[in-house]
């Protein structure tokens, strides 16, 4: 069994998370310099620049005039929007390491669908800040599978599937084979590429109770347990009683008709950001 010091070693030399994607997740809030600075960074890939051209002449966003460029595009869905779309854009190409149907619905699909109803809790309960990370904090907090099954897919494919099939907890099953789990892993590589400490936090709570996670930890985990409610990513025996903890943590109305899994469910369906996944 090796450590996660030997893997670490591994992959210090990897590029898995892109230099563009640490520096835009690192920009502050939507100031005038990082407004430029966004627009600098996100030129310099040709393929996201289409991706995010095509989304703002979509109609979801479309005013009726089409925008041509980069400022037009920030301008029209806002530095924060942009933001968590190159994030996205840019996980999506993490995520591909994986490319196989297991681990692009437990792991891609899960974190994308995580991170967004996430942010329909910081919308409902007017959390303004969290919402603004909570999309990038959803996606990175998986880091450390896509770090496991880029040391050994055929072995990562085997977890996933046993997972799948089995009611043995995916920490377990990547302990066994690995020696390490996800979190673990996520976090020193976290760490490793120098990712913001909101998101290396986040990570780390994935491994607690929800009552000892931090607020943003506890918001990223609600979204992630209403994520497998609504089947993005396998429901396993302890998702009711998690969500439960969640819903006295957020004082949330427990008769509530419908539940407030349905109503979150169907939003993400028409989510704007859910529907830009599919065309990437």
């Amino acid at each position: 069994m090796s450590s996660v010091a030997e893997y670490l070693t591994q992959i210090k030399d990897l590029t898995i998370v892109p230099p563009v994607l640490i520096s835009i997740l690192s920009l502050e809030d939507d100031n005038e310099l990082s407004f430029g600075e966004l627009e600098k960074k996100v030129q310099s890939d040709q393929i996201l620049v289409a991706r995010l051209l095509k989304l703002a002449n979509s109609p979801f966003f479309s005013r009726g005039n089409s925008v041509a460029n980069m400022k037009q595009v920030i301008t029209r869905l806002g530095f924060k929007t942009v933001r968590s779309m190159v994030a996205m854009a840019m996980t999506d190409s993490l995520f591909r390491q994986g490319n196989y149907k297991k681990f692009r619905d437990e792991v891609w699909d899960h974190s994308i669908a995580k991170g967004i109803l996430a942010q329909f809790l910081c919308e409902e309960k007017k959390m303004r800040k969290e919402a603004e990370l909570s999309l990038t904090c959803g996606l990175m907090q998986d880091l450390g599978k896509i770090v496991l099954n880029t040391i050994d897919r055929a072995k990562y494919v085997e977890v996933l599937g046993e997972f799948q099939t089995t009611d043995k907890s995916m920490y377990d099953l990547e302990k066994e084979a690995f020696g390490v789990d996800s979190v673990e892993m996520g976090a020193a590589a976290a760490r490793l590429w120098k990712l913001p400490d909101q998101i290396i936090e986040v990570i780390e709570d994935k491994s607690k109770k929800p009552e000892e996670q931090s607020v943003l930890g506890q918001i990223i985990g609600f979204g992630g347990i209403v994520a497998r409610i609504t089947s993005h990513g396998k429901k396993e025996p302890d998702t009711l009683s998690i969500y439960e903890s969640y819903q006295t943590i957020f004082g949330l109305n427990k008769d509530q008709t419908p539940p407030l899994t349905d109503v979150y469910g169907e939003k993400l369906k028409t989510n704007e950001l859910y529907q830009f996944c599919s065309t990437l």
